[in-house]
């Protein structure tokens, strides 16, 4: 009993002490400040165009899936066994073939998305450790705020990063969309 008293008065002091100790702490919501950066807005944009031709090649490739199926369906009844085969190994390409190109899409928009972003997290990563540096923090911490009940607002640095980030990478005029990477338009030579 004396022990577990023991234990209990050493781990108070301990959750008083540590605190106290750990010194000047910041949070940044990381996610947010590398949306809301201008060069951060830029990248979801050219992430945008990027995507939308791709996107919409997937929704044709979807329509000729529900075409061929509605074909099939519509034929069941009246045509015969050698053109319901044909119709069926039709829907089951168009079908393989949208599943195929999803995926590939999926992981290519993953993979540009992550690009654009860890460039500006890059550098993100160097205004913070600068900002701390020069504002005497011992540590810097990523939140989500979902994850913590309360934080102070002094303790919230990320609207500082964003403003830092800005100034010190400002942003650069956005291409057209026609000049976007994989989106370039081919000319016809005369």
């Amino acid at each position: 009993m004396l022990r577990k008293t023991t234990y209990l008065l050493v781990g108070m002091m301990l959750l008083t002490v540590v605190p106290a100790m750990a010194g000047k702490i910041g949070f940044v919501e990381v996610e947010r400040a590398a949306a809301t950066t201008k060069q951060g807005q830029q990248a979801i944009m050219e992430f945008e165009a990027w995507v939308k031709p791709r996107r919409e090649r997937i929704a044709q490739l979807k329509a000729i899936v529900d075409k061929a199926a509605k074909r099939y369906t519509k034929e069941q009844g009246v045509a015969s066994e050698a053109v319901l085969e044909k119709l069926q190994n039709d829907g089951l390409r168009a079908k393989r073939n949208y599943e195929d190109a999803a995926r590939q899409f999926n992981r290519e928009a993953e993979a540009k998305r992550n690009q654009l972003l860890n460039e500006v997290a890059g550098r993100m990563k160097k205004v913070i450790n600068d900002y701390a540096v020069a504002n005497g923090y011992d540590a810097v911490l990523v939140f989500k705020p979902k994850t913590i009940i309360y934080l102070s607002s002094s303790s919230d640095l990320t609207d500082t990063i964003i403003r830092l980030y800005d100034e010190r990478f400002p942003a650069k005029p956005l291409r057209s969309t026609t000049t976007l990477p994989g989106l370039e338009k081919k000319r016809k030579k005369r």
